[in-house]
């Protein structure tokens, strides 16, 4: 068989801003006593003149100096992201703002009579907002001539509402510090929001309204978009998208993403690997594997390879994450393949005595034999395990900080 040449293109970028970005996720669906009208796609703005520059979509307007009072005189020049409902029943819109640290929310709700009752149903909303782990939940009974405004909420957040001549307007600014599992690898938090109406008294329909959201972050998208210019993708090439620990260098997580023959790391800059394949389709998978310390991840990716003698090889290609860039570790052919002749191996990650291991054993060879195979190993990649190697059973590989480690393993003893 002929040698294949292994060669990777690594790039990186940056941007002014801090940025980084993880895939869109059906946020969390609460628990509902009774149907919700619910709305999950991104508002189109009535009423109000756009002004140049405004977002759209579920975009977060990029807004600042915020003063937390409930009313909505700071949000004149910011663009609904969502509405559900209708002004005769109900209606909840809603406006977000970010400015790089701080989460901002604009509820405004139409309602004919706000209802405040003791020991009964009563009008109010509850949000709930995620950054990839648990939620946190703010609630809020607005304040009406009949009861003071009751507020549920997380320490750092300041949370106001205020009556409006239609109903009432909640307004929240949370530290994005303040939402477990933010980190620079966050681009969209989920919202999960709902008003209960309570009209049941006045013979009104008291179903709950409820948006379910995903908040996409301006600057962190903006970071994710100039990837996908330098690389030529589009997004709907991404197959891979999951914000997951690759970085030790970094607290928190990093966005993985891989779509073409490209694997992207993207933090607040970006860095990516154009892998040595033919065609997208020659990129059998690209998945995280947990070999560090501590939960850390590397990059796996099973590249398909041909050359022009007929002969193929596939290749598991692992790589580290470093201060945001990528850093090959090894690459270890998994199979070759000659006509109807093919040598495979096994690959797994299994609990070894002193940490994670990713252990590589052959597999039974189908038409080479120790007398037919005579190929030289090649010098750019791990060769792969022989069935019929008297000396070894396979290699064990371990991550020790920024290297692999290598251990050979015992031959199997015949049965």
């Amino acid at each position: 068989m002929r040698r294949l040449l292994l060669v990777a293109i690594v790039g990186c970028g940056g941007s002014a801003k801090p940025t980084t970005v993880i895939k869109d996720r059906e946020p969390d669906h609460a628990s509902e006593a009774q149907p919700a009208h619910v709305a999950s796609e991104p508002a189109v703005d009535v009423g109000m003149e756009s002004s140049p520059g405004i977002a759209s979509g579920n975009r977060c307007d990029n807004l600042s100096d915020l003063s937390i009072d409930g009313m909505l005189d700071d949000w004149k020049d910011s663009h609904a992201i969502t509405r559900v409902g209708s002004p005769r029943d109900g209606s909840i819109e809603v406006r977000c703002a970010w400015d790089g640290a701080m989460l901002g929310l604009a509820f405004n709700i139409s309602d004919d009579r706000v209802i405040r009752v003791k020991g009964g149903h009563e009008d109010h909303v509850t949000v709930k907002l995620r950054a990839g782990a648990r939620p946190v939940e703010i609630v809020v009974y607005p304040g009406n001539a009949m009861a003071k405004s009751k507020i549920t909420k997380p320490a750092k957040a300041s949370v106001a509402d205020s009556l409006q001549p239609n109903g009432f307007s909640v307004e929240i600014a949370i530290p994005a510090a303040a939402l477990p599992g933010f980190s620079t690898a966050t681009s969209a938090f989920e919202l999960d929001a709902e008003f209960l109406d309570s009209d049941a008294a006045t013979g009104g329909d008291d179903t709950p309204l409820r948006i379910a959201q995903n908040l996409e972050l301006s600057d962190r998208r903006d970071l994710f978009d100039d990837f996908l210019t330098a690389v030529k993708l589009g997004r709907g090439d991404i197959k891979v998208d999951l914000a997951v620990d690759l970085d030790p260098d970094r607290p928190g997580k990093e966005r993985l993403v891989a779509g073409g023959t490209v694997i992207g790391v993207i933090t607040d800059q970006y860095g990516y690997v154009t892998l040595p394949a033919q065609s997208a389709a020659a990129v059998k998978s690209v998945e995280p594997l947990a070999l560090g310390a501590r939960g850390q991840h590397v990059i796996a990716a099973l590249v398909h390879q041909d050359d022009s003698s007929g002969g193929a090889r596939d290749l598991l290609m692992l790589w580290t994450v470093w201060s945001g860039q990528l850093q090959p570790l090894a690459n270890i052919e998994i199979k070759k393949q000659l006509g109807a002749n093919v040598l495979e191996a096994s690959w797994k990650l299994v609990k070894g005595k002193k940490g994670p291991e990713l252990v590589v054993e052959p597999l039974p060879a189908i038409g080479f034999t120790a007398e037919t195979w005579g190929e030289v190993p090649a010098g750019d990649v791990d060769s792969i395990v022989l069935p019929w190697d008297t000396k070894k059973g396979g290699i064990a590989y371990s991550l020790k900080g920024a290297e692999i480690q290598r251990r050979d393993l015992p031959p199997k003893k015949k049965r």
